[in-house]
């Protein structure tokens, strides 16, 4: 059952737990990407509707599911939200489904989530913004979901009407998303689970800069303090793949 809002309880210690307020790459790992690899079965979860409504993963399993992760302060979400709903035009028969998470990068306009309620409101804000056209869910205030899908910013899953990841990637790829559903081989299993998508800066609303200057000082400081550790975090990430083959 989904917990109410009323009944979500606030963030203890936001600096050390799910909720951050100061980013750093010692929240993400970008050597191993947790959740449901290709050929596993998609954990179901619970989450809530923009309407506050209570609805579970498994309702859209009897169709093909393109899950996304983002949130207002990701500058990768960003860059991807028109193309996402330019995909899910072309491929109306397809569920996808916007799976809002934590702040990216909190600010002091944007601050990391202390209630249910303040996530939820953040979660609309958001979709009107970006005007988005997709299905945005609001995980709860824990992150239960998100956190079973590897906890990254904007990480895509495309699942089979039997309920079993096809393919996936700890970064958004829409050619790779693309290319799935354009076959749609339900037997098909992308062995290769990690697909590193580069960010479409030609498709962006706001654009990094704009991203972490709406969300406050602190984000942007904390992106800035951060930057060359995560560049080399990505470098040796994508040698990594170079060697494996992927």
């Amino acid at each position: 059952m989904t917990i109410a809002a009323s009944d979500r309880t606030e963030t203890a210690d936001a600096d050390t737990t799910y909720n951050y307020r100061h980013f750093g790459p010692k929240y993400y790992d970008f050597k191993e990407f947790d959740g449901p690899r290709p050929g596993e079965t998609a954990p179901n979860f619970e989450a809530t509707t923009l309407d506050g409504e209570p609805v579970q993963l498994s309702d859209f399993i009897d169709q093909w599911v393109v899950l996304e992760t983002g949130s207002m302060t990701c500058p990768i979400t960003d860059s991807k939200v028109h193309a996402m709903d330019k995909l899910q035009r072309k491929f109306d028969d397809v569920a996808f489904v916007l799976l809002y998470t934590r702040e990216a990068h909190p600010g002091e306009h944007y601050d990391a989530h202390t209630s249910f309620q303040e996530k939820l409101d953040r979660a609309r804000e958001f979709a009107d913004e970006y005007d988005v056209e997709r299905t945005v869910l609001v995980d709860d205030v824990e992150g239960s979901a998100h956190r079973q899908y590897g906890g990254m910013p904007n990480s895509v899953h495309v699942i089979n009407p039997d309920g079993v990841v096809v393919m996936r990637g700890d970064w958004n790829n829409l050619a790779k998303v693309e290319e799935v559903l354009e076959t749609r081989d339900p037997d098909r299993i992308y062995e290769r689970d990690i697909y590193r998508g580069k960010p479409l800066f030609f498709t962006r609303k706001k654009g990094v800069i704009r991203v972490l200057r709406d969300a406050g000082p602190r984000a942007v400081w904390d992106f800035l303090k951060y930057a060359p550790a995560l560049a080399w975090m990505h470098l040796k990430k994508e040698f990594r793949g170079k060697q494996s083959g992927g």
